[in-house]
């Protein structure tokens, strides 16, 4: 099918919803569902994407662990001996390239506030000192 076909039924479906976007495209969504040329001549220029979106899905699932059964959060032997198992494993499923490093200490620690100080008062005295640089 052209896209002759899935422009005249776009207009009927404007004309019948009286220009409204919203009923015209609820419209073309019932119709397709009963016509299967005008949904893949409106799907035509989205195939690529949704296929490629079918893909990653099918490839999402089958690469994710096994799921425990609703209530139980506990894996089973199987499940935790494959999880075991691939620890230290590259995506690939060979060996690592690189040993995990501890991350280093930051060069200057993070202060905490003296207890007592809200971020209120934190905001209010770092505001202060900006305005007091300003004044100068």
């Amino acid at each position: 099918m052209g896209d002759s076909y899935v422009d005249g039924k776009v207009r009927e479906a404007l004309q019948a919803a009286k220009g409204s976007p919203s009923m015209a495209q609820k419209l073309l969504i019932t119709w397709a569902a009963q016509d299967p040329d005008l949904l893949l001549g409106m799907a035509q220029p989205f195939l690529k994407a949704i296929a490629g979106a079918a893909v990653a899905r099918a490839g999402r699932r089958a690469a994710s662990p096994a799921r425990p059964a609703a209530g139980g959060g506990a894996l089973s032997k199987e499940a935790l001996e494959r999880v075991l198992s691939r620890l230290g494993e590259a995506d690939d499923g060979s060996a690592p390239t690189q040993a995990v490093r501890p991350v280093a200490k930051a060069a200057s620690p993070v202060r905490q506030a003296p207890e007592g100080v809200t971020h209120e008062k934190s905001m209010m005295a770092i505001a202060k000192a900006f305005a007091a640089k300003r004044v100068r």
